[in-house]
Parts: C-alpha cells; sequence; structure tokens
C-alpha cells in the first residue's frame, strides 16, 4: 500500500512538473520577464567571451595566439586585432572577386590543335545574279502567259519588275501600280512569284556549263548527292548551290580531302547577260545547312575572268565543362538542349525574321524556306508591304537564338586574273570553244591542309574555385580547411556547452538575489 501511494506522488509529481514545464501562459509570462531576459543575455555573453578566449588557447590559425590573455594588452592587442580584421575583410574582399569572375566570365576561348580538312565540311558554294529580273526574259515570257484581251502586255511586263522588291534594298517601285495587273494574270495562269522569278533570271543551266572536282570533271546538273549543282534561293533570290541541299532535311554534306589551286571545285561559265549588259556574279561560300544570308562571305566575279577563291574554315567547339554549364553561361546552344534533329542558329533567326514578316504583311516572301504549311506565299500585291519594312525585316534579332557550341565558319580571299589579256589561264580548263564573250572561270578551293580549331573552356571550374579561395585566406590569415571546422566548432557546440555551465554557476547567485 505505502508502495502504491509512492508511485501515485511520484506520477504527480511529474506531471505537475510537466504541466509547469509547457503550461503555455507560464512558458509566454517566463519568457516576457525583463529580469529572464537579462539573465539570457548575460550568460549567453559570457559564454561566448568564454568561448572565444578558449578559442585563442587552442586554434592553430596564424596571428590569433597573439590575442590570448597572457601575449598581448591594451595597444599592441588593439593594433594586432585591427591587422586580423583587416586581413579578414581582405580575404573576403578578394573572394568576392573571384566569385564574379567564375559566375560573370566562365567561358575563355582558346586556340586547339588544328584539324585535318577530312573533319570539316567543305563550305556550300551558291552562285547568284546580283539582279532577279531581266527585262529580256520578261518580254519573251510574257509572250507564254494567258493574258485576257483588255490588259496591256506591257503593263504586265512592268508589273513583274516589283519581284525585286523582295531582295534589292534600293529598288523602287515605278510610277503606275501595274503589280495589280501582273499579279491578276499570275492567278490566272495559277503561277508563283518563284515560278515567275526562275524564268525571267538566271538558272543553272545559264552560270554554269563545266564543272571540275581537282582534275576530274562532273556533269555539272547531274543527279548525283554531292557533286552536282541544283536550283536554290538565297537573300538574293533564285540561284545555283554545290554542296547544298535545304530540301533534303537528311543531307549530310562532304568534306574534302584535297587542297590548294589544283583542288577544291572548278566552275567555267557564263554570266548569262544579254545585250553585254554585264551586271556580274556574285559567289557565297557557306556552311553547307544554312540558308545564304547577308552575313555570308561573299565574292563579285565578272565575265572575260578567271577568280581564284581561298577558303578558310576555322572551327568553333566547347569542353565537355562548358557544355554541363547552363545556356546563359556558356552562350550557346547545342540540338539536345531543344530537342531538335540539328540546331542552326541561321535557322533560328530566320524563323524570328520568318515570323515578324508573317506578323506585318501576313505572308512569306518566295525566297525564304517556309516552314510551315499553314504560311501564305507572298503575292505580287504584298511586294509593297515587303518594300517598305524591308529594312526592318533584315534588323530582326532574336536572343534566343544562341550561336551552336561546335560550328564552323568560312571566310574568303579573292583575287582574279583577266582571261582577255593573254587569252589563255593557268589551267587547262579554259579554252576558246566558247563562243560567247561573258565566259568565266571560278576555283574555289581550301587553302591549308588543317584547320584552326578554337575551343571554348571554363575560366574556372568548382574545383578551381575552391582552390583559389582556400589560396585566398590562406594568404591572408592562413586559414585551411580544418582551420574553418574548428572554427564552425567552437562557434555551436563548444558555444553551447560553456552556455550550458554559465547556466550552472549562475544559478545560485540568481537565487540569492531572488531570496534577498
Amino acid at each position: 500500500m505505502f508502495l502504491n501511494v509512492w508511485k501515485q506522488n511520484a506520477e504527480g509529481k511529474k506531471l505537475r512538473q510537466r504541466g509547469k514545464l509547457h503550461h503555455p501562459q507560464r512558458f509566454h509570462s517566463k519568457v516576457l520577464n525583463p529580469g529572464y531576459r537579462r539573465d539570457v543575455a548575460q550568460r549567453l555573453r559570457l559564454a561566448i567571451v568564454d568561448t572565444f578566449w578558449e578559442y585563442t588557447q587552442t586554434t592553430k590559425v596564424s596571428g590569433i595566439w597573439l590575442l590570448r590573455r597572457n601575449r598581448t594588452h591594451g595597444v599592441s592587442r588593439w593594433i594586432w586585432s585591427s591587422v586580423l580584421i583587416n586581413l579578414f575583410l581582405l580575404g573576403v574582399y578578394l573572394s568576392l572577386q573571384l566569385w564574379l569572375k567564375f559566375y560573370s566570365y566562365p567561358i575563355l576561348n582558346t586556340i586547339s590543335s588544328d584539324l585535318a580538312i577530312t573533319d570539316v565540311a567543305f563550305p556550300g558554294i551558291t552562285i547568284c545574279s546580283p539582279k532577279v529580273v531581266n527585262r529580256e526574259r520578261v518580254q519573251r515570257y510574257i509572250k507564254t502567259l494567258k493574258i485576257p484581251a483588255g490588259i496591256d502586255p506591257q503593263d504586265v511586263a512592268i508589273g513583274l519588275e516589283y519581284i525585286n522588291a523582295f531582295t534589292d534594298q534600293n529598288w523602287k517601285s515605278p510610277p503606275q501600280d501595274s503589280f495589280k495587273t501582273a499579279d491578276e494574270v499570275l492567278r490566272l495562269n495559277n503561277l508563283t512569284i518563284y515560278d515567275v522569278a526562275k524564268a525571267v533570271s538566271g538558272s543553272c543551266n545559264d552560270f554554269v556549263k563545266r564543272c571540275y572536282w581537282g582534275i576530274e570533271e562532273f556533269p555539272c546538273r547531274q543527279k548525283h548527292e554531292y557533286l552536282s549543282f541544283i536550283s536554290t534561293t538565297s537573300f538574293l533570290g533564285p540561284c545555283c548551290s554545290f554542296n547544298y541541299n535545304p530540301k533534303n532535311l537528311s543531307y549530310v554534306p562532304f568534306s574534302a580531302n584535297i587542297f590548294g589551286i589544283d583542288g577544291g571545285l572548278t566552275i567555267v561559265g557564263v554570266e548569262g547577260s544579254e545585250r553585254n549588259l554585264s551586271t556580274g556574279l556574285i559567289v557565297l561560300a557557306h556552311h553547307p545547312m544554312d540558308y545564304v544570308t547577308e552575313a555570308t562571305s561573299s565574292v563579285t566575279i565578272t565575265s572575260n575572268s578567271e577568280s581564284f577563291v581561298e577558303i578558310s574554315p576555322t572551327v568553333q567547339s566547347s569542353s565537355t565543362e562548358v557544355l554541363e554549364l547552363s545556356q546563359g553561361k556558356r552562350d550557346c546552344l547545342i540540338s539536345d538542349d531543344l530537342e531538335l534533329h540539328s540546331y542552326r542558329q541561321a535557322a533560328c533567326s530566320l524563323a524570328c525574321r520568318t515570323e515578324a514578316i508573317m506578323k506585318t504583311c501576313h505572308c512569306v516572301p518566295y525566297h525564304i524556306p517556309n516552314a510551315k504549311a499553314d504560311y501564305r506565299e507572298c503575292k505580287l500585291n504584298d511586294s509593297v508591304c515587303y518594300s517598305k519594312n524591308y529594312d526592318a525585316f533584315k534588323s530582326v534579332k532574336c536572343e534566343i537564338c544562341l550561336p551552336n557550341c561546335y560550328d564552323v565558319t568560312y571566310s574568303t580571299l579573292a583575287y582574279k586574273t583577266d582571261l582577255k589579256l593573254h587569252n589563255c589561264s593557268v589551267s587547262t580548263h579554259y579554252t576558246t570553244t566558247f563562243d560567247t564573250q561573258d565566259i568565266f572561270i571560278v576555283r574555289a578551293y581550301l587553302t591549308k591542309q588543317t584547320v584552326p580549331a578554337i575551343r571554348k573552356v571554363v575560366v574556372m571550374s568548382w574545383i578551381g574555385l575552391l582552390s583559389d579561395l582556400g589560396g585566398v585566406f590562406n594568404l591572408c590569415l592562413g586559414i585551411s580547411m580544418v582551420s574553418l571546422i574548428e572554427f564552425g566548432y567552437y562557434c555551436t557546440h563548444r558555444l553551447y556547452t560553456n552556455y550550458k555551465a554559465r547556466c550552472v554557476l549562475l544559478q545560485p547567485l540568481n537565487r540569492g538575489k531572488g531570496q534577498k
């Protein structure tokens, strides 16, 4: 019986103590008591002081041992404390500079070892006429059209000149609105602007007559995956291209295994102008997967000349560490970032320009690839809208179209000789069997057997950042990782232990004050 009463009293005492400790009103009143808060602050302050003196006695950090009680006093302690504080602030400043360098400028372009030309695609070669509409061709072409009796064929011929509005920056419209008449006739004949542009401008059959790869001749218009010229379009309108097939999405450009003046592509052709109206031709060397834009390297050739086009590729690549960075930091994209089969910056920029044209003129010009079937192709009636906004469309930029992390750019250097001066060429490709006076020879070739490569690497990795931070603090204060762990140990465990010890030491004093 006595044992049961003792157990009941003990359990009741535990319940009373538990209720006393966890009762909300009692705990709240205890925390709000100014005397209680003053005691806590005093204990914490004394515990911090105890921890600091204990840290100075045991730490191995350079200079801290001079702050011990038995080492320095008065002015000498104040001076040495100022020195340590300034060195610590210097370490923090240098660490911030390293962090800004790591965060803001993580990429550095370096020149790596050269690559063989067999590892780089041979550029696409595109030949275009700077003037789309040839008036002599227009006069012949309108004779093949069905023109209603009430329409003057000459009005149709003048209206077809509006095709130049899509490619000529300096084009000025004729005084009359003849494009409306021409557009009506084209609709009647079920013709697009692209069909008419190919008919009234120079074509592959006009430009290229004989083609050579190295010293071997091949048919210029043969059905071959690589060694052939096909009809394409560029920012200049209808063109003729080699090693470029935008309609074949699975097309893989080939690489050259020869270089120098006797290697590469050689074209013998005629300008195709009529009545000796020489306008010249433009040869463009571009990436074989990119649509030809104004940024492409170009060379102007004229009749009765032999032009030598030296092509110098440059490879730009990125290291694995760069690819692991975010898109914004590495400032480039790969196909996997957008889940595409093949990402090209030129195609992305062209898509942005197409969207701007579609938004303003509600159509897509004939010479720009139309990636969406629901986009309407521009008619002659839309040429006025496009011409008014020509400069705005050419200056469209898309921030999301970052450069390729792996890319090849092509620069050109050209010089030419006069064929009529001595009626001969440096090669055997030229003969006097051509009756026309507009003959030209173009030799496009790679200049070297190797290609320079520019590689993007990270300026500083996480490991490098940690190493540099450790070097900064080791330089200023002699701190290592062990020192940081030691400092954290004293700021947590030892501070808590000293605080508990102060609570025990000050509890009798506080009770004595309460009894008085």
